[in-house]
Order: structure tokens, then C-alpha cells, then sequence
């Protein structure tokens, strides 16, 4: 089954379709919870992980050879679940738990560069991302305090760097393969979702934020999952 025609370059089998499922049920169900205001804390932040943890029961679906035979799927799990960690402490209305929650997505960008790789360099996609990471810096910095602007900076540059090494094997490149499309969709995603977080909080208010930043969010742990999954699947 392509998945083409909806934007997701890699093809999907049968039991991939069905081993996502679960994915975008938690997505629904996700979003019918944080409809109620009146919903328990601990309610909200289990179904906003739940859909992370059905990526994980994704790629643990395909074995456990499969993954002990692959160290970028190993450190994606890691990554998923750094991501998850940082959702929950997010929720709470707390500056120390909000910045551990940053740092916890912080280690997941490390983890996910890690799985992307080096190889190739491409520095011609390091300057493309560099430049849209300055330009929002030098947006976010306008409505922040010095403090803020250098937790930006360093948060920045670590989501720059996975979003390069997601994009170096596709921008300017003549082969694009399909799972490396895939990943780099995911990263382009994942700087739009915190982009608009970050305007949301810093700036002023957006409109339909939450569904703009948690839905961006979402797919691009999709295309991230599956683009570094299916690259690894032809690794014998």
C-alpha cells in the first residue's frame, strides 16, 4: 500500500497499516480529552503519550532481532521516549518542570541526529536549515528576555542539527530515497509544531494552537518513525 497520494512517500504493507492503527486512534483519543477542560491532569498526560507509546509497540512489532541488529532504531526508541517524557512535563503549570521537559526533548533531538547519521554531510542542507533556524530565532528573540534567548539558542541548535542530518540525504541530492523523504518531512514538521509553541508562549496568541502544534507534532514522530524504521528495514 503507497501512501503517496496523502504526502507520505514510503509504502506501507498490510501489517504496517494495521500496526499503525493504534496510532491514530490515540491521536483521536488525544484530542476528544484535551476537548474537556474539566479532564484530570494525569488523564491529559497519558493520552497525549499514548500515541508515542503505539510508535514505540511499532517498531517493537518487528522483532526483537530487528531491533538489537540496529542501533539508529535502538536510539529512536530512546528518542520517542525522552519525547514522551518531556509531553508530560510540559502539562504542568511549573517553570522548573517546563524547562526539564525542554531538556528532555533536547536529549531526544541528540538521540534522533544520532539516528539520522552523518553520511552524508551536505553542508548545502546544514546552510538551508540554518538560515530558517536564524530567521525564527531572530523572530522568538524579539518578544524574549536574554535568559529565554539563550535557552532558544541552545534548544535551536540541536533541533537545527537533527533537522540537517534528516535533510542532508535529500536536499540538493539527485537520489532521494523514499524513507529518507519520509524522515525529513518529519524534522520540517517538528520545527513548525515548536516554532508555533514558542510563538504561542513568547509572543502572542495563535490561533487553534494547540491543534496546529500538537498535530504537526504528531505526524512528524510519525514521519520520523517511519522514514528511519523502513531506511533500516533493508539493512540485513
Amino acid at each position: 500500500m503507497s501512501l503517496c497520494k496523502v504526502g507520505l512517500p514510503v509504502s506501507l504493507d498490510n501489517n504496517d497499516v494495521g500496526r499503525l492503527l493504534p496510532f491514530f486512534m490515540a491521536v483521536c483519543i488525544y484530542t476528544v480529552v484535551n476537548s474537556i477542560p474539566s479532564a484530570p491532569l494525569w488523564v491529559k498526560g497519558l493520552s497525549k503519550i499514548l500515541p508515542l507509546i503505539c510508535l514505540c509497540v511499532f517498531i517493537l512489532n518487528h522483532g526483537k532481532d530487528f531491533i538489537s541488529k540496529r542501533r539508529r532504531v535502538q536510539r529512536l526508541l530512546l528518542a520517542l521516549l525522552f519525547s514522551a517524557a518531556g509531553d508530560v512535563l510540559l502539562l504542568m503549570n511549573n517553570t522548573k518542570t517546563f524547562i526539564v521537559g525542554a531538556a528532555m526533548f533536547a536529549l531526544a533531538h541528540c538521540l534522533y541526529t544520532w539516528a539520522f547519521g552523518f553520511d552524508p554531510l551536505n553542508m548545502k542542507a546544514g546552510g538551508v536549515i540554518g538560515v530558517a533556524v536564524m530567521l525564527g530565532l531572530s523572530f522568538l528573540s524579539t518578544c524574549s528576555t536574554i535568559y529565554q534567548v539563550l535557552l532558544l539558542c541552545c534548544y535551536c541548535s540541536l533541533i537545527g542539527l537533527m533537522s540537517w542530518r534528516a535533510n542532508a540525504p535529500v536536499l540538493f541530492c539527485s537520489h532521494r530515497p523514499p524513507p529518507r523523504v519520509t524522515g525529513a518531512m518529519g524534522a520540517w514538521l517538528f520545527m513548525v509544531s515548536d516554532f508555533v509553541l514558542a510563538t504561542n508562549l513568547l509572543c502572542f496568541t495563535v490561533p487553534f494552537q494547540n491543534l496546529i502544534v500538537m498535530g504537526t507534532y504528531y505526524m512528524a514522530q510519525l514521519f520520523i518513525t517511519l522514514g528511519i524504521v523502513k531506511e533500516n528495514e533493508k539493512i540485513d
